[in-house]
């Protein structure tokens, strides 16, 4: 019988190359600087974003439909988690529920800013400690933090409510922790990265794409630190582990619930596999890459040569990599097109995480430089300070976009945009709903007495502040809502419709009451957008309203 060998702690990890079990050298933490930076952009773009939102009227209506959502989630009558859905990654909804726990901060639209300014916040904090571990001094690290955090496309979608800068903001908190990784050799950074991305990966789809590339790029960079097979595959494993199962778990959930385990990935606003998508050739994608690289993103023209540059001439492997990720995220657009996942090609808002990962890069070139990471920190906070009349000036014209034109009116004349229209012909502003959710509060007290599709009138709902008032699809899911639709009397006493054709259900069932002719549904309050219709006692409906609500979802 042999005696077994027993290996001691240090023979045992004799040949790996990352720290394990003792502190390694590092840049000292610094909590009071990181909370100083953390108020005040989480302060400074919700007052901005306040000015934008509330008195100019600047306002993604994506972003009401998640407020509202998240009233549901407290308020609703039942309050039902559920209300969260799957139109959205989980994480885009769930994160600001605690917005929504009491109804004014909602309805007042104060929480509108708030709900993005936080993860905005929390990006610029990741950034000043990657600053601080590549060793550019104070006054520089400030006056890039500034730079950035003034670009008008990041101040777009830091303080009008979106939800880009939640996985973004998870996404850079990953890559500083690479960073930090590959600087330090301490395996627990991987581990800190790995729950990042799992955080990001139900916050917003679109990082997965990086994840996978951030897993190979570990398991590379070991390899070539001479890592055993062990070792690697320890580490990959680690990281991955995270983002595969919280991944595994909603495609179970889509699965058990819709019957469809890919629904996330096919029906999601995240990834809705185009039906109507234009033509592009690939030279349309190369010329539209270039100018939402151009105009959105122009500091990665720089950028991304110099890492690939530094990668092997330098044998710097991370600056490789980076530079392979900042490729990815300029591709990813026109990759999206080519492929047909994607209802809105090219947006503007797509140059967001290319000019963050730019930043990313940048900062690392700094830290490649020794004695000339001044220099190179220098020479960004001015590229970044020269884009920004760049970039604001090609919002008002990029032909790809959502409310880039409209935010750039708003913040350089002053004036309100309500009525105004996006390059899209969108109509900006929320006055309508403002209106009807105003005559609701004051008129309704009933609980369950609205009859109307939440999936077109949620503005409305949200700035009542009282989602149970509404009999809507959330309540007890589409079945029994089509049966009250197809014979709503008896069971509410109001109807509020959509009065435009844009896939409203109710108002494909009832469109002469969505049109103010129907002579027994008559019409209580309305505005250009909506109506409010009551339904007496002894209504009956038409026969033709079963076939009409026959293919609706």
């Amino acid at each position: 019988m042999s005696t077994p060998t027993v290996l001691h702690t240090k023979e045992r990890l004799s040949g790996v190359v990352q720290l394990v079990g003792r502190k390694p050298n590092d840049v000292p933490k610094r909590r009071w600087e990181s909370i100083l930076v953390f108020l005040f952009f989480a302060v400074g773009y919700s007052w901005f974003g306040y000015w934008v939102v509330v008195d100019l009227h600047v306002v993604g209506f994506e972003t009401l439909d998640r407020l509202n959502r998240a009233l549901m989630v407290w308020h609703n009558d039942p309050a039902k988690l559920s209300a969260i859905g799957f139109d959205y990654p989980p994480l885009s909804t769930l994160l600001i529920t605690p917005l929504a726990v009491f109804r004014g901060f909602v309805t007042s639209m104060a929480a509108v800013p708030v709900a993005s300014a936080i993860f905005a916040a929390f990006t610029m904090v990741a950034f000043n400690t990657m600053m601080r571990r590549a060793l550019i001094a104070g006054p520089l690290r400030y006056a890039l933090l500034l730079s950035l955090g003034a670009n008008p496309l990041v101040l777009l979608y830091a303080t009008t409510g979106t939800r880009h800068f939640m996985w973004i903001a998870f996404v850079v908190t990953a890559l500083g922790s690479l960073m930090a990784w590959y600087i330090t050799a301490d395996v627990r950074w991987v581990m800190l990265a790995a729950i990042s991305y799992s955080v990001a990966a139900l916050a917003g789809y679109s990082s997965l794409t990086l994840f996978v590339l951030s897993a190979i790029m570990v398991g590379a960079i070991l390899a070539r630190l001479g890592a055993d097979g062990t070792e690697v595959e320890g580490t990959v494993v680690g990281f991955t582990a995270p983002t595969v199962y919280v991944v595994a778990l909603w495609t179970v959930f889509n699965f058990i619930l819709l019957y469809n385990p890919f629904n996330w990935v096919t029906q999601s606003s995240d990834s809705a596999a185009s039906g109507g998508l234009d033509m592009f050739s690939a030279v349309d994608l190369m010329k539209a890459t270039g100018e939402l690289v151009l105009y959105g993103a122009p500091l990665a023209i720089l950028v991304l040569p110099m890492l690939i540059f530094s990668g092997f001439a330098r044998s710097n492997p991370f600056a490789l990599w980076l530079g392979v990720l900042l490729a990815a995220a300029i591709l990813t657009p026109a990759l999206a097109v080519a492929f047909r996942l994607t209802d809105s090609p090219m947006l503007m808002r797509n140059a967001l995480p290319i000019l963050l990962i730019s930043v990313i890069g940048a900062v690392w070139l700094a830290r490649s430089a020794d004695e000339g990471s001044t220099l190179v920190a220098g020479l960004v906070v001015v590229a970044l300070l020269v884009s920004i009349p760049w970039t604001l000036n090609a919002m008002k014209t990029y032909r790809y976009q959502n409310l880039e034109a409209p935010f750039a009116a708003a913040i350089t004349t002053g004036e309100s945009q309500e009525g105004a229209e996006t390059l899209n012909g969108d109509k900006v502003g929320i006055v309508s709903e403002q209106a009807m959710a105003e005559y609701i509060r004051n008129n309704v007290t009933t609980g369950n007495s609205i009859l109307t599709d939440n999936a077109q009138t949620y503005a409305v709902m949200m700035l009542t502040g009282h989602p149970e008032y509404f009999f809507d699809r959330v309540d007890k899911s589409d079945g029994p809502w089509k049966e009250v639709a197809r014979d709503p009397a008896g069971e509410v006493d109001y109807m509020l419709l959509d009065v435009a054709d844009n896939g409203d259900l109710l108002t494909k069932l009832y469109p002469d009451a969505a049109a103010g002719n129907d002579p027994q549904l008559q019409v209580v309050y309305s505005t250009p957008r909506y109506v409010l219709v009551s339904v007496p006692a002894g209504y009956s409906p038409d026969q033709a309203t079963d076939q009409q609500l026959q293919g609706g979802s």
